[in-house]
């Protein structure tokens, strides 16, 4: 009974719980799952600088800008991401629980913080309750909170809400401390992913709108000058990173014009949502471009935002709570609708949903609490949460496995022949040879995609039919794909067309300059050709950005090469150990003189 009292003397409290249990239970099948094969190998499993905690490691993360270091971690600048995955791997190891364990802990410390925040900015305690709530259900977060490589989103949703909380305390009671806090939060959100830098400057947004808890101007703009400018300095490295490893590209590679492209984004994203799209990681609009009832609900969806925030009260009266909730949405699309930064990233994605679905959270909160009958209002939030709840599950089910993720993604997108490879790389890791050649056939008859048809020229290695894998092999890389590159020029070299085989090798480190396995393959076809400064040069490219034991015991042939067998010596004693280069280091050390 004393709980039921505590529920009933505070609603927005039992609601907040309630959505921390629904997360929790919505999640909890992440627990036991392992990696995918979508960026979780490169960013997290294989990642040599983010598996040694070390003090080298954190210089890296923090200070290292050059080229091979940012690839190897994201080709970004994002060092609180890097720095929460090194955690993860000196607690958990590849325990890949542990990591998930970690992803859904950022994600409810989130939905806890959110609240606290839009209550702190003067949103009613229920109606802020109620918005976290549907927030916490939504499946579009199950791309961010199921999958290890978007950690980032997690943790900046996290810190942009402690953000929002210490500058909402600062301007309301006037302590240095939440400043300070709001100030390093702030910082830590542009650190976590760059995009969220918008949800810092929706502060300045949320102030004018929800005005009730002000203690001064002067005040309030002192804190945000402050959160602002430490935000705009932590850009800079952000911004250079990007810029440099080409991650800002111009023109728009988008499959329609641009102001097209950001209405249909716009109301895809409102479908998406609003739950009447099922989750994937691919989806028409990526490569088809917008659907008519994508630029219906986009303008529509505009309008509707821009008069709800730009309305005077003297025309309408717009709860201020509807209004923040539009500006959330809007400020949290406008990153990702590409009209100010056209990013070399995925077009659409469930996982730029995260902070604008607070928004929309949020406008359903001050809906349910606008009707007037309670009992239309509790069956309402019941069905919605439920909805959301179902759906959510359905959702995060789709990362339980590499083929899963894939077989929702081509089955969402079929033209998407970068999901078809993906789904026969994933098939064939399991085993499932059979299925995967049916699928790859089916893939081919949709999409001539490069790396679709790289996948067509190694199974057809596999099947021992070398010279149509050749051909497969050629038209893949001369359509582009820079590993089938490396690949044709392998086979050309073993077929002794080395000069050919080198022209390829040098196209794909050309292409590719931070790709290692085309620096390896690279080194090993100018060492046949006599190439021997060119074959160096490209082993210690391989080796400086995949320090691994094939690089090392490439880079001691290398030295050996060039008659520096006192470098190569030590290179070839960390290979003894090796399963499948201790012999062939070992034959090596014994030519080697004392």
């Amino acid at each position: 009974m004393g709980v039921l009292d505590r529920a009933r003397r505070d609603p927005g409290l039992a609601l907040l719980v309630t959505a921390l249990v629904l997360a929790a239970i919505a999640y909890a099948p992440t627990l036991a799952r392992g990696i995918v094969n979508y960026d979780d190998q490169w960013l997290v499993d294989e990642n040599w600088i983010l598996r040694d905690p070390s003090a080298a490691s954190l210089h890296a993360m923090f200070f290292d800008l050059a080229r091979e270091t940012r690839f190897v971690l994201g080709a970004e600048y994002l060092p609180v991401r890097d720095l929460s995955v090194m955690l993860d791997h000196a607690i958990w190891g590849s325990t890949y629980a542990g990591h998930h364990f970690t992803n859904l802990l950022v994600y409810l410390l989130s939905i806890a913080t959110w609240f606290a925040a839009l209550q702190a900015f003067g949103i009613e305690r229920r109606t802020a309750a109620l918005a976290v709530l549907v927030w916490a259900v939504l499946p579009v977060h199950a791309e961010s909170v199921a999958w290890l490589s978007e950690r980032k989103g997690l943790l900046a949703m996290l810190f942009a809400g402690v953000a929002a909380l210490g500058y909402a305390r600062f301007r309301e009671r006037g302590r240095g401390a939440w400043l300070v806090a709001a100030t390093i939060a702030a910082v830590a959100t542009v650190w976590s992913k760059a995009p969220f830098v918008f949800a810092i400057a929706a502060l300045a947004g949320l102030e004018v709108i929800l005005p009730p808890v002000r203690r001064a101007w002067r005040r309030s703009v002192a804190g945000l000058a402050a959160v602002g400018v430490a935000s705009l300095a932590a850009f800079v490295p952000v911004l250079y990173v990007a810029s440099d490893m080409s991650v800002i590209v111009q023109g728009n590679p988008a499959p329609a014009g641009t102001i097209e492209m950001a209405v249909g984004l716009h109301g895809f994203y409102l479908r998406l949502a609003l739950m009447t799209v099922r989750n994937a990681v691919s989806y028409p609009i990526a490569t088809s471009g917008p659907a008519i009832i994508d630029l219906i609900v986009g303008t529509l969806g505009l309008l509707i935002v821009v008069v709800v925030i730009a309305i005077p009260r003297s025309w309408l009266r717009v709860p201020s709570a509807l209004r923040a909730a539009a500006l959330l949405w809007l400020v949290g699309w406008f990153p990702v609708s590409r009209l100010v930064l056209p990013l070399k990233a995925v077009l659409v994605a469930d996982r730029y949903l995260l902070l604008p679905s607070l928004g929309l959270a949020l406008a359903a909160a001050v809906g349910f609490a606008s009707l007037a009958s309670v009992r239309a209002r509790r069956a309402l939030i019941g069905a919605v949460v439920l909805a959301g709840l179902m759906r959510t599950l359905d959702a995060q089910s789709s990362w339980r496995d590499s083929g899963t993720l894939w077989h929702q993604a081509v089955v969402s997108n079929p033209a998407d022949g970068h999901a078809w490879s993906m789904y026969t790389e994933a098939l064939i890791a399991e085993g499932r040879t059979d299925i995967a050649m049916d699928v790859l056939a089916a893939g081919l008859r949709r999409s001539r995609a490069p790396r679709l048809l790289l996948r067509k020229a190694l199974a057809l290695l596999e099947l021992g039919k070398r010279s149509d894998a050749v051909t497969a092999m050629r038209a893949a890389a001369e359509a582009g794909e820079v590993r089938a590159m490396a690949n044709l020029a392998l086979l050309l070299g073993e077929d002794g067309h080395t000069t050919e085989a080198l022209q390829w090798a040098r196209r794909a480190t050309t292409d590719a300059p931070l790709y290692a396995q085309g620096h390896r393959t690279h080194g090993k076809l100018a060492l046949a050709a006599g190439q021997l400064d060119e074959a160096l040069e490209a082993f210690e490219r391989a080796h400086k950005l995949f320090p691994d034991v094939a690089n090392r015991f490439n880079l001691a042939l290398g030295l050996l090469a060039k008659q520096r067998a006192n470098e190569a010596r030590p290179l070839l004693e960390s290979c003894i150990a090796d399963p499948a280069l201790g012999a062939p280091a070992r034959a090596r050390l014994q030519q080697l003189p004392p």
